[in-house]
């Protein structure tokens, strides 16, 4: 297991000060055997806080938190939370004591959601009768779904995953879907959403770990038409020309697993209405091909579709699609999830991040939130992760902004030509001045992909090449700042 580094986490206790602190370092040592050298402590920012002095052989770091009212558990809650996400990266020990009674509770309850690194320890300090101090730790061992499926992801932890605790109400509702319909055995589920959702990675990371079985995954546009049925349901010896042996078939190798059919549609119409029988059968019973009985496979199956529903409708047998809408979770597009996309790109770029030489950060820049902000992302993490690639090739011998700058020129004008972008009024949309400031960066972006330097765009469109790197980076130029309707 993960142990616990020699960091310390706190709430700044205003009242006692670096007391505190100070006494729960010295217990940790005297009664644990356990050196502390660096401290983080959480403070409030509101106005009341002095500065205390600091512990000789402590590396004290003080992070703002910005809490009006330490008694209100969502908040605290979102803001230790986002803290924990953006800063703790290994095990650390956390001293729940100082603060509120609503900060222990969402102490505990982030530990039990396994939002804290793997091996962090609770501690809590307690002051006796005799004035003197001491610290135990926490026994805690309350745990969620949501903590095995974070362990589960942590296995992998290059590989991009969606934070199931989502910030966007429509992403938030499509995972509380997913949690629960995924708990229910024997039931079939159908998962839609656009393609690059990320809807293989959700099913593989929630959907086997709240079923608590193995994931085959079987992409159904692969599938060879005439083959479809042996290779899903096997067949014996001789049941057609070319059969020299028995096959089990996909179901029968996933018994006590999930079959994962990606893009359903795709799957050949025989085998639809043989997975019909399967499915409507209470005992997972069904015949493989050429055989005289049939056999039995407990398989639960899930599938998905980058298709909208009324299109899927008509694109599956009727029956099928009857058995496969009871329980339906859709996968919302990027765009709309605005609130959540800034960590989607950092998990993308970290996911990425190929080389130790890159920035650990996911670059940012006005113009890299504008994106995030406003394109609507036809190929959703896909789109994400094209970006990071630019960003990875261009980085290693240009500044920051340069590398943002050409990528990103570079990034809009491959665009997606499978996957054009939602059209939208050539006009744009909003008030005249952020039409203006969005037509500004979309012209300096375009001009400099063009003309392959900003300042031989700048040459070309008769302006300064500071006024062109404005644009593209927040769409303000000094020409329209504070222009009136």
């Amino acid at each position: 297991m993960t142990r616990a580094s020699d960091t310390l986490v706190a709430w700044h206790a205003h009242r006692a000060g670096i007391d505190v602190l100070r006494n729960a370092i010295t217990n940790l040592k005297r009664d644990h055997g356990i050196a502390i050298r660096r401290a983080i402590l959480l403070d409030q920012t509101d106005g009341t806080g002095a500065r205390s002095p600091g512990i000789q052989g402590i590396e004290l770091e003080r992070v703002p938190v910005d809490l009006r009212d330490p008694t209100h558990h969502p908040t605290i809650y979102e803001e230790v939370r986002a803290f924990a996400r953006a800063r703790l990266k290994s095990a650390v020990h956390v001293n729940i004591s100082p603060g509120t009674p609503a900060m222990h509770a969402v102490w505990l309850t982030l530990y039990a959601a396994g939002a804290l690194p793997p091996g962090t320890r609770l501690w809590s300090s307690q002051r006796r009768k005799d004035d003197s101090t001491s610290i135990e730790e926490v026994a805690f061992s309350l745990t969620t779904y949501l903590a095995e499926i974070r362990r589960v992801q942590g296995k992998a932890p290059k590989v991009a995953q969606y934070d199931l605790e989502a910030k966007s109400p429509l992403r938030r509702g499509a995972f509380e879907r997913l949690a629960r319909y995924a708990r229910l055995p024997r039931a079939p589920l159908l998962i839609i959403g656009e393609r690059g959702t990320g809807k293989s990675r959700l099913v593989e990371s929630v959907v086997g770990t709240l079923k608590q079985r193995e994931v085959a995954v079987v992409p159904c546009g692969t599938l060879d038409s005439a083959l479809a049925d042996s290779l899903l349901f096997g067949h014996e010896k001789g049941a057609f020309t070319g059969a020299t042996s028995e096959r089990k078939g996909l179901l029968r190798s996933s018994d006590g697993g999930v079959l994962f059919l990606d893009e359903v549609q795709d799957l050949p119409s025989t085998a639809q209405r043989r997975l019909v029988r399967f499915l409507q059968d209470g005992r997972g019973r069904f015949r493989p091909l050429g055989g005289d009985a049939e056999v039995e496979a407990d398989v639960e199956v899930v599938c998905a579709s980058n298709l909208p529903l009324a299109t899927l409708r008509d694109r599956l047998d009727r029956d099928l699609f009857d058995r496969l809408a009871h329980l339906i979770v859709e996968v919302p597009p990027l765009r709309d999830c605005r609130a959540d996309l800034e960590d989607d790109w950092a998990r993308v770029w970290h996911e990425l991040r190929a080389s130790p030489d890159l920035p650990a950060d996911a670059p940012n820049s006005p113009a890299v939130r504008a994106l995030l902000r406003d394109h609507p992302l036809p190929g959703n993490l896909r789109d994400l992760q094209r970006l990071a690639y630019l960003l990875a090739a261009w980085s290693h011998d240009r500044s920051p902004d340069d590398a943002i700058d050409v990528a990103l020129a570079d990034w809009y004008r491959a665009g997606d030509p499978l996957n054009p972008a939602p059209m939208a009024s050539p006009q744009g949309t909003g008030t005249r001045a952020e039409r203006l400031r969005d037509f500004q960066r979309r012209l300096a972006l375009s001009a400099k992909a063009e003309h392959g330097t900003w300042k031989a765009a700048a040459k070309a469109l008769g302006c300064d090449e500071k006024t062109l790197r404005d644009d593209a980076r927040d769409g303000r130029s000094p020409v329209y700042e504070g222009s009136s309707g």
